[in-house]
């Protein structure tokens, strides 16, 4: 794993050569924040540490209500570097709106986002720019990442996320695999973003993955098999826990048969997947209960996936040995996401 402070003077001469041949395309790089106080300065000095700093143009962050604490770490922030802008808005916004409004304080051809209690490897945007720079058929390049608990620096876990790249049918394999794609691990197009209309500000939960699945109607996907970013859970980011999240993953299916029909028919196993998920994250945080539920549904919707029965007579036939037999792995998956036994 890479360290924050390393730096890479070899990456940034063959970034050089290679911007002299290829035009040299800027990214613009921009930050969301919300009472963030306590991560922001480490998110901002992880895309300063970046092997390629020089193609980085402007650094936006859009704060959105925060309180006092952490508008005195955003003022000090932003005398950093002449390129990082920082606008605080009233609050209230949510998290689509301020990203539309980052992502249009920008000029360049490539957004790469940010969240404001992530981090980026110091060569997260050379690997990504570079595949961007290659390919113009691809308006979108993700990655893998790390997830860790705050305050818990040895809780790294690697996601493994799924490969797109190749996929023939990139929508449809997005719509029925959910990689995940996280924002942060994200590089995209400018006219890509645009084409595909942004983030939609009506969307309560889940507005990257409607954004991605329109993007994918318009790009194709790009994929860098390393964990390029490290993503922080801490108790106020476990919203994807709660079981009231199966509607939203509903709207976001039926939102996108909308506007491609041919999806109607995979959206009983796209939501299949996402209550297995649910499921299996409600044992990780030892409730049993939940996680019988949501894998019934699983099964209900989609009876035919082996890794969904498996985790279903886990979870019915045997819990409590199979919570002795996993002790250590389920402990070192509930401190990924910031929870402890003690809690």
């Amino acid at each position: 794993m890479s360290t924050l402070g390393s730096s890479n003077q070899t990456h940034d001469g063959m970034q050089q050569n290679s911007c002299s041949a290829q035009g040299c395309a800027s990214v613009d790089v921009v930050i969301t924040c919300y009472n963030e106080g306590l991560f922001i300065k480490e998110a901002v000095q992880s895309v300063l540490a970046q092997t390629a700093s020089t193609r980085i143009a402007s650094i936006v962050v859009v704060d959105d209500g925060s309180d006092s604490e952490t508008i005195k770490v955003l003022e000090n922030i932003r005398s950093w570097d002449p390129r990082i802008s920082v606008y605080f808005g009233p609050g209230g916004n949510r998290l689509p709106a301020q990203r539309n409004l980052a992502i249009g304080k920008c000029s360049g051809p490539y957004i790469a986002i940010l969240d404001g209690d992530d981090i980026w490897e110091p060569e997260k945007l050379e690997l990504q720019i570079a595949v961007l720079d290659r390919d113009k058929k691809i308006g979108l390049v993700y990655s893998d990442y790390y997830t860790f608990a705050d305050g818990d620096p040895d809780s790294y876990r690697r996601v493994n996320a799924i490969d797109l790249s190749t996929a023939e049918n990139q929508t449809r394999a997005y719509f029925l695999n959910d990689p995940p794609i996280v924002p942060s691990t994200t590089v995209f197009r400018r006219t890509a973003f645009e084409e595909s209309g942004g983030f939609d500000e009506h969307v309560k939960l889940f507005e990257d993955t409607d954004l991605w699945i329109r993007m994918s109607r318009v790009s194709r996907f790009g994929f860098v098999d390393t964990p390029l970013t490290r993503k922080r859970y801490h108790r106020s980011s476990l919203t994807g826990a709660s079981l009231d999240v199966m509607q939203d993953h509903a709207t976001i299916a039926l939102k996108a048969v909308l506007d491609d029909p041919e999806l109607l028919k995979y959206v009983p196993r796209r939501l299949a997947e996402r209550a297995r998920k649910l499921g299996n994250q409600h044992y990780i945080l030892a409730n049993p209960a939940a996680a019988r539920k949501l894998l019934k549904l699983s099964l209900d919707l989609y009876p035919f996936s082996p890794r969904t029965w498996a985790s279903f007579l886990v979870v019915w036939l045997i819990p409590n040995l199979s919570y002795r037999l996993l002790n250590s792995n389920l402990q070192t998956r509930r401190r990924a996401l910031g929870i402890h036994e003690s809690q």
